[in-house]
């Protein structure tokens, strides 16, 4: 039995097999070499799936497997570039949005070469993977905009010699389907939803533990976990977020045992169409 203590306020890693597999494609194509034509992961599923804590993990190893080289002077280091690009972009905010994340100036002067500082910096700190999150927000603007979106990814993959995955929703897959050269390089890794049964109780069962709440096994169980499956309607942050709330409803009450009741009133918390 585990003791209860907090549950984790960081995140952990929930090791399932699409998860798994994703992750571990990234880290591969971070080993390969340069390549002419770096492909672009598109990492696609409901908000909540895990897309971010996909990015974060594959980040983890990645700069385990290529440490800061011995006497390196340069100002930073970054094997992986990993960032949320603001809405309403242009090419122009894209490259300043990646300039911040590379730890270079923002002024002014830095507007007319914003692109090409970039794919210098990426050579000089060693970068092997660009990651951006959320990529629908900037992807989902129509005409131009969306078509100078494309072209600053395209660019800095062939300029900068450098592999990207871009996470979102469905739609970001649909719309690099589109743009012909980029779907020839595109590899394409999707999150379903949760089904019911044995794959629904594993997660639970790895959460609970990961949180720390006492007897996790009981939330494997199948009422239980029949519960949280349909509550959650598959989606893995909803899977977390009832068994957090329902451990902090118990512990309001004083209570280290979190019971059925406890999850009944986190999924009140929860939007019905969560």
């Amino acid at each position: 039995m585990e003791g209860l203590g907090q549950p984790h306020s960081s995140a952990f890693w929930i090791d399932f097999d699409e998860a798994r597999f994703a992750v571990e494609t990234l880290v591969d194509i971070a080993h390969d070499e340069p390549d002419e034509r770096p492909p672009c992961v598109i990492l696609v599923g409901q908000s909540g799936m895990g897309k971010t804590s996909i990015l974060r993990e594959a980040q983890r190893r990645i700069e385990c497997d290529f440490p800061e080289p011995e006497g390196w002077r340069d100002a930073r280091y970054a094997p992986v570039l990993r960032t949320v690009i603001p809405a309403s972009p242009t090419s122009l905010k894209i490259n300043l949005t990646l300039l911040w994340k590379q730890g270079w100036p923002i002024t002014t002067s830095i507007h007319r070469i914003a692109d090409l500082k970039v794919v210098e910096l990426l050579g000089r700190q060693r970068t092997r993977l660009v990651a951006v999150d959320n990529v629908h927000a900037i992807l989902t603007a129509g005409g131009r905009a969306r078509r100078d979106t494309l072209d600053a990814f395209r660019f800095l993959m062939s300029e900068g010699n450098v592999s990207m995955v871009v996470a979102g929703l469905e739609i970001a897959a649909d719309i690099f389907a589109e743009d012909v050269e980029l779907a020839y390089r595109s590899i394409v890794l999707r999150l379903p939803l949760w089904p019911p049964g044995e794959p629904s109780q594993r997660l639970i069962l790895a959460l609970a533990r990961g949180l720390r709440i006492i007897e996790p096994e009981r939330f494997a169980e199948p009422e239980m976990a029949e519960f949280i499956w349909r509550t959650s309607h598959g989606v893995t942050g909803n899977f977390k977020r009832l068994l957090h709330w329902g451990h902090k409803i118990a512990s309001r009450d004083g209570r280290q045992r979190v019971e059925f009741a406890d999850l009944r009133a986190a999924a009140a918390m929860l939007p019905a169409s969560a």
